[in-house]
């Protein structure tokens, strides 16, 4: 017998190969490992051997996946999905079991057959899917937060689906329907025990392990309460994943939830792995090649079926048609919970085998191709959005909108969270007038009622743009957390207002470049602030004279725009003089009553020969002096333009 450590160092071993493939090829790494699964399992090569125990050592990793999104939300984010749980939940799943169940019971299957398997096709890949959303950075977009909401309606409607088999077979209440009384009963006690462990048990607990500064004790106590809480959840009735989901969640509310993230990605991706393969290994190959035309015509209808009222779940809830594309191609797969489902239902007697080993091969086929269509999404949402079905998604946007306002010189204002939020409240409070656009609803309104000129939509449409006057703009600034929508919404932007400033913020480096040759003028990343804000901290608290920090953090931003020119010289705008210059930024400084300047012309002030910068224009009671003449005399209150060196300290001037 083949031992269970070798089966894993095959798999490792091709799986190093398959994702370096995949790296050449540019194509997603979950792909090379289901196809590896396939290679390897005993249907084809025959290397692995131990294939129910891979399939066991998988499931820790669909654990540990849920787990880490868990620890990546809060219950105040769970509490703002309740419209995409409820309303894209229930038209998702109730929606795809009607098509398929009638499309099922015209092939020949009874009303109950067809009803289940209508169930089963219904659930998505909660694995796969949120793997590709995390790989690409999407998990808090808009069709992100909806697409995780549905997977977990669909994880929790896994029990009354397999609860009700036996009662479609004939079988009465059966000893599964018959125990749902007790099952609602488990349910509720993990509820509250769920609430005790969030307020007390956890908290207290992960304080007295940090009290030992034992990284072990810490990795232990973790993996501990993870697998610990699914398989209490799952001996309630309940599935692992949403287990594991709702112990991440617990502690996600801790003030230990990073760390326990930082230990907890590692031991993920290896498991998942493990996940992807075990997958690919399912394949019934001989029984697939039997009627491949079948096979194909299945998966076939189910990644067109899926997506479309995935799609149609998503407009539901108030996103605008591009974002519920998106979310319907991520929901395009028969997920792995399906096939446990299949299993019920032929154990109850509702249905022979070979029901199970179709709805087996259109699943692993579905999830193969899960990649394809994440990657194919945004292409696909283009041209839905270009056809005459983009007027779908306005209409809301229509009825948010209102009348143009007549918006001018202002700042447009994509995305309205913390950096949104604050950004308004400056802009307010320094008389700047400004326009946000976001795709929240729920936010919109609140935003609204409280007097915000906000208004709800894809900012990446460019009629949208055009409703706020972006086109007149003097300034658009993009925060949103999804960095192909924030490409897409820089490249229009670019396009319809060739001399607004462009400010984008980004969370890492590596997307400054396509922003910048896109048409951005200045992109923040997350990584750089981030990086500045800490060894600013750290030497001054090692006593490094505050002159010297902010000649070092000049030193490091002139770094790096000299990479960004590098990267991207099509970007260069006229106004943005600091771009074209080097070590050159533009400063703005209002001059106070105790200003050295005020009383003196500009060339008595001798600001060029002792400070190196250079006015270009002078703000005085709303009216602007462009250019002004070296006899201009400055007064208090004047807001002066200049430009200079990087190191150049305003604050010594006002």
């Amino acid at each position: 017998m083949q031992s269970l450590l070798f089966d894993i160092v095959i798999i490792f071993a091709l799986s190093v190969v398959a994702a370096i493939v995949c790296h050449r090829l540019r194509v997603p790494t979950s792909i090379g490992l289901l196809l590896t699964g396939v290679l390897a399992g005993p249907e084809v090569l025959g290397l692995v051997r131990n294939v129910h125990q891979i399939e066991l050592l998988s499931e820790i990793g669909v654990v540990l996946l849920l787990f880490v999104i868990g620890l990546e939300f809060s219950l105040a984010d769970i509490s703002q999905l309740k419209n995409q749980f409820l309303v894209g939940g229930s038209v998702q799943f109730f929606g795809t079991a009607l098509v398929v169940g009638a499309a099922t019971m015209a092939t020949g299957f009874t009303a109950s057959q067809s009803a289940y398997i209508g169930f089963v096709v219904a659930l998505s890949s909660t694995a796969i899917v949120l793997r590709l959303l995390q790989d690409r950075a999407q998990t808090n977009t808009p069709h992100g937060r909806t697409v995780v909401a549905t997977l977990i309606y669909q994880d929790i409607a896994v029990v009354p689906v397999m609860l009700t088999a036996p009662l479609l077979a004939g079988n009465g209440l059966g000893p599964g329907a018959s125990s749902a009384g007790l099952l609602a009963a488990r349910i509720l006690g993990i509820a509250v025990f769920a609430f005790v462990a969030y307020r007390w048990v956890v908290p207290w607990v992960l304080e007295r392990i940090t009290r030992t500064r034992s990284s072990e004790a810490f990795l232990l106590g973790v993996i501990t309460l993870c697998i610990g809480i699914a398989v209490l959840t799952q001996s309630a009735g309940l599935s692992l994943a949403l287990g594991a989901f709702l112990a991440g969640l617990i502690i996600s509310e801790s003030a230990y939830s990073h760390q326990a993230v930082s230990v907890m990605l590692p031991f993920r991706d290896v498991f998942i792995s493990l996940f992807f393969v075990s997958v690919g290994m399912l394949l019934d190959l001989g029984y697939l090649l039997e009627d491949p035309l079948r096979i194909a015509v299945l998966t076939l209808g189910v990644i067109v079926v899926k997506p479309l009222i995935g799609t149609l779940s998503t407009l539901a809830t108030g996103l605008p048609l591009r974002s519920s594309v998106l979310a319907g191609l991520a929901l395009g797969q028969v997920g792995e919970f399906s096939l446990v489902a299949t299993k019920a239902g032929v154990s109850a007697g509702l249905f022979g085998a070979d029901v199970f080993q179709t709805v087996l091969d259109v699943a692993v086929l579905s999830m193969m191709l899960a990649p394809v269509l994440v990657a194919f999404a945004p292409t696909c949402a283009d041209l839905v959005c270009a056809t005459p079905l983009a007027r779908i998604g306005r209409r809301e946007e229509e009825s948010t909108h209102g009348v143009n306002s007549g918006y001018s010189g202002h700042v447009v204002i994509v995305g309205f969270g913390v950096t949104g939020r604050n950004l308004a409240m400056t802009a307010r409070a320094s008389d700047v007038p400004y326009a946000v656009l976001e795709l929240n609803a729920a936010t919109v309104r609140e935003a609204k009622a409280a007097g915000e000129p906000i208004h709800f939509g894809d900012a990446s449409q460019e009629p949208l743009l055009r409703h706020v006057n972006a086109e007149k703009a003097r300034a658009i600034v993009v925060v949103i957390d999804d960095p192909a929508g924030a490409r897409r919404i820089v490249e229009t932007s670019r396009r319809i207002a060739p001399d607004a400033y462009i400010l984008v913020r980004s969370r890492y480096l590596r997307e400054v470049e396509a922003l910048m040759s896109l048409g951005a003028d200045e992109v923040i990343a997350d990584e750089m602030e981030v990086s500045i804000e800490v060894f600013s901290r750290v030497l001054a608290r090692m006593l490094v004279p505050r002159e010297d920090i902010k000649r070092l953090i000049g030193e490091v931003r002139g770094e790096w725009r000299r990479m960004a020119r590098g990267l991207s010289k099509e970007s260069t705008s006229v106004p943005d003089l600091k771009v074209d210059i080097p070590d050159l930024v533009t400063h703005t400084l209002r001059l106070t009553e105790r200003s050295p300047l005020v009383g003196v012309s500009i060339a008595e002030s001798r600001m060029r020969g002792d400070h190196g910068v250079t006015v270009l224009a002078v703000t005085r009671e709303r009216e602007v002096i462009g250019n002004p003449h070296s006899g201009l005399v400055l007064a208090a209150g004047d807001v002066l333009f200049v430009i200079g060196p990087t190191e150049f300290d305003p604050s010594v001037l006002t």
